[in-house]
C-alpha cells in the first residue's frame, strides 16, 4: 500500500475486502490525532496500559528495540510504533520532532521554550527581559510603556507622570515680511490649562548680523521667561542658541491671554517667526 506524510497506508483500488487495510489506516490516524503521551524519552518499555502512548527514547530496549524516537502505543495487548511529528506530555509540555529528534517548545517541561528562546524558560522570564529593555527606554527619552493590556501596549513620550507631551505651535508673522521689534506680535488664549516643560522659537529666514534676535512670552501681560528665547545670527532656531531659554512660570491657566513680543532684532533680515509651547495638559 502507498503511504504519505505520517506513513498512513492507502487501501489499493479494486480491493475486494478493504476492511483490513481500512482498519489499519484508521488505527494509525487514531494513534496520531490528539497525541497526548504518558512519557517522553524513556528507553525501557513500561507495563502496557490499553490505549496509552509514549515517545520512545534514543536507545530503546526490549520490545521497543529498534524503535528510537517513535511514538509507541499499547493496543489490544501489543505495542505499535508510528512516525509522529508532535506530542503533548502529561505536564502540558508541547514537543515536536525535527531531524529525527524530539525537542520541547512550550509548556510545563523543565526546558520549556528551550529551542525557541534560549534561556527564556517561561513567560515570566520573557517579561523580565522585556522589562529590562523598558527600563532602559524610560530612563532615556522620557518614554513610558503601559503593559496593562498585553495585547495592546501603549508607548508614549512623556512629560511628567507619564502624560504624553503636546506641542502647540504659534505663527507670529507671515513668511515674507521682515520682522521688527515690538510687543504683542500675536495674541491668543489658552484652550485649556497647560504645564510647560520648554518653549522654542524658529525663523523661516535667519538674520545675518547685529544684535541677537530675542523673543519674550507673556501670560496676562507678565513674562513667563526668566531667560528669554534667543536665536543666534545665521541660525533659524532657539534650540541651538548659545543661551537657552529658562521658564519662570510653568503653568498657563485655562483661557489665559498669551502674547508674544519681539524684544530685539539685528540687521532686520529675519522673517517668519514661530513659537512652540511644549508640555502637557495641567
Amino acid at each position: 500500500m502507498n503511504t504519505i506524510n505520517n506513513a498512513i497506508p492507502f487501501v489499493p483500488e479494486n480491493t475486494t475486502d478493504p476492511a483490513a487495510g481500512l482498519n489499519l489506516s484508521l488505527n494509525q490516524i487514531d494513534a496520531l490525532l490528539q497525541v497526548r503521551v504518558q512519557t517522553v524519552g524513556a528507553n525501557t518499555p513500561p507495563a502496557g496500559v490499553e490505549g496509552q502512548r509514549h515517545v520512545v527514547g534514543t536507545a530503546p530496549t526490549g520490545v521497543w528495540a529498534g524503535q528510537a524516537n517513535k511514538l509507541a502505543r499499547y493496543l489490544d495487548g501489543a505495542w505499535s510504533f508510528y512516525d509522529a511529528r508532535y506530542a503533548v506530555a502529561a505536564d502540558g509540555s508541547f514537543y515536536i520532532r525535527a531531524v529525527g529528534t524530539w525537542a520541547v517548545v512550550s509548556g510545563g517541561g523543565a526546558a520549556a521554550w528551550g529551542d525557541i528562546a534560549g534561556t527564556l524558560s517561561d513567560q515570566t522570564d520573557l517579561q523580565a527581559a522585556l522589562g529590562a529593555k523598558e527600563s532602559a527606554l524610560v530612563a532615556g527619552p522620557n518614554i513610558t510603556i503601559d503593559r496593562t493590556n498585553p495585547a495592546s501596549p501603549v508607548i508614549a513620550a512623556a512629560g511628567g507622570g507619564g502624560t504624553p507631551l503636546q506641542v502647540i505651535p504659534v505663527a507670529c508673522s507671515d513668511e515674507t515680511t521682515a520682522l521688527t521689534a515690538g510687543t504683542s506680535k500675536v495674541t491668543f488664549r489658552m484652550p485649556y490649562a497647560f504645564t510647560l516643560t520648554s518653549v522654542r522659537a524658529s525663523l523661516t529666514t535667519a538674520q545675518v548680523s547685529g544684535a541677537i534676535f530675542t523673543v519674550d512670552m507673556n501670560e496676562s501681560g507678565v513674562s513667563i521667561l526668566g531667560t528669554k528665547m534667543t536665536i543666534d545670527n545665521t541660525e533659524k532656531s532657539s534650540f541651538t542658541a548659545a543661551i537657552a531659554a529658562v521658564l519662570s512660570g510653568a503653568t498657563l491657566a485655562n483661557d489665559a491671554e498669551i502674547t508674544i513680543d519681539i524684544d530685539q532684532i539685528g540687521d532686520g533680515t529675519a522673517k517668519g517667526l514661530k513659537v512652540y509651547l511644549i508640555g502637557s495638559p495641567a
